[in-house]
């Protein structure tokens, strides 16, 4: 019975470190050097002491004890590790305390209810409750938490602590390290009402907390794309200067064929060719191709037929639009070159240069704007929500700016993925 309950005591540890890994957004794989050797070599002295602890000491002077040989040192080991504010780890460490009472009200039911049942299954109903409520915490409690405690200033944690707090001193009033008072149905009760409560008033500090961090990030999503805006807008600007610089170049065309025609009246093949081709080299980089009647959208596709030259992928095209379109410039700009931005980059990286495509059809049907660009990738593309999923940091604005626009004009945009062939759809109410 006693190797049963020491066997107990070890998971529960365990527990306690897993969930406190969770609370304080510690993964060991990104521990470095002596923080990760400290760690691991930390908890699992602790492990081994306290089971070993549990066989030699009577229960009850073990019990007395339990704070001092685990809950004190696993408090030093994460606070050197976490190298943060001592407050932060005690808030982890009292709550992860108090998410371990189901796992034991698990216990409890079965050990009541299931007599017949041999230690060995009394060990798996435990080991299964508790990695459902690590899950939970990952899933439910993880990333509000990290928000809470990365974010609210120490004051403010100070005062949350006396929530676990008070959990954890009712429960040594009530018995808590007493087996054989914490086995009476009173108890229980006791036990079970206090940590409702207690829960409840997480869920409310949570939910306080995960609204604060989506309005946090739906304020910097609004940055990112007014930001993106701006860029198209001056992207778009760029574009219409270098249109103007074609027209000035056009304008003195004259005095270029006056200063070819010199060379060749003083007989002078070379130079001639050679300004000739320095001519023809500057007209092809400011003149934009013609693919349709609208300007803006031959100025944008210009621009990137070049970036996909330079990148060496297969650019085709097919624009059937009119002159004049109700969407705006800038936001025309900013669907067209955030989606082919992404299409080229995504095809470049193909190690197949025979697979570096990239294609986009947009025309004008039935009142709607039909914008359809398809491209190759090699790789994993994520959906998440109906969008692609950036695994850079720091990217993946390009598309929540598409889907804003389509959003304003009541229109949508969706994103496939076939095999290696990435397709983005968007139809857009003129």
């Amino acid at each position: 019975m006693a190797v049963f309950s020491s066997i107990l005591l070890g998971i529960t540890i365990l527990f306690g470190i897993c969930a406190q890994m969770l609370l304080l957004d510690i993964r060991f794989k990104n521990l470095k050097g002596t923080r990760r050797i400290f760690f691991g070599v930390g908890n699992l002295l602790v492990l081994a002491a306290n089971t070993a602890l549990f066989l030699v000491l009577p229960t009850d002077q073990y019990t007395k004890l339990y704070v001092l040989v685990i809950h004190v040192p696993i408090f030093f080991i994460f606070w050197i590790t976490a190298q943060t504010s001592a407050i932060k780890v005690i808030f982890a460490l009292f709550t992860a305390v108090f998410l371990i009472y189901p796992a034991n009200v698990v216990l409890t039911i079965v050990s009541q209810t299931a007599k017949w049942l041999d230690p060995a299954g009394f060990l798996i109903s435990y080991i299964a409750a508790c990695a459902v409520i690590l899950l939970a915490i990952h899933r439910f409690f993880k990333t509000n938490f990290n928000y809470l405690i990365k974010n609210y200033s120490e004051p403010s944690l100070i005062k949350l602590c006396l929530l676990p707090l008070t959990y954890y001193i009712i429960n040594y009033w009530l018995g808590l390290y007493n087996y054989a008072v914490d086995k009476s149905a009173g108890v229980f009760t006791l036990r079970t009402l206090f940590f409702i409560i207690t829960l409840t008033a997480y869920v409310l500090i949570l939910d306080i907390a995960k609204s604060a961090r989506e309005k946090d990030a739906l304020q910097g999503v609004k940055i990112a794309l007014s930001l993106r805006l701006e860029s198209a807008e001056r992207q778009l600007s760029a574009l219409q200067a270098t249109q103007e610089q074609a027209v000035v170049y056009r304008h003195d065309m004259r005095h270029h064929l006056a200063l070819i025609g010199g060379y060749l009246t003083d007989g002078d093949i070379e130079k001639a060719d050679k300004y000739v081709r320095l001519a023809q080299a500057d007209i092809e980089d400011i003149t934009p191709n013609r693919y349709c009647e609208n300007n803006t959208v031959n100025l944008i596709l210009s621009s990137f037929a070049s970036k996909a030259k330079k990148h060496g992928v297969l650019f085709s095209v097919d624009a059937q639009l009119p002159q004049a379109l109700s969407i705006s410039e800038t936001e025309l700009c900013a669907l067209l070159s955030n989606g082919l931005e992404n299409a080229i980059e995504a095809a470049a990286q193909a190690v197949d240069e025979q697979f570096r495509k990239a294609r986009i059809s947009c025309q004008t049907h039935k009142g709607n704007l039909l914008i359809f660009i398809e491209n190759s990738f090699t790789g994993e593309v994520k959906i998440e929500n109906g969008l692609p999923e950036s695994l850079r940091e720091g990217h993946g604005f390009g598309v929540k700016s598409m889907a804003m626009i389509t959003e304003k004009y009541n229109g949508y945009c969706s994103f496939e993925v076939m095999g290696e062939i990435f397709t983005l759809r968007i139809v857009l109410p003129l």
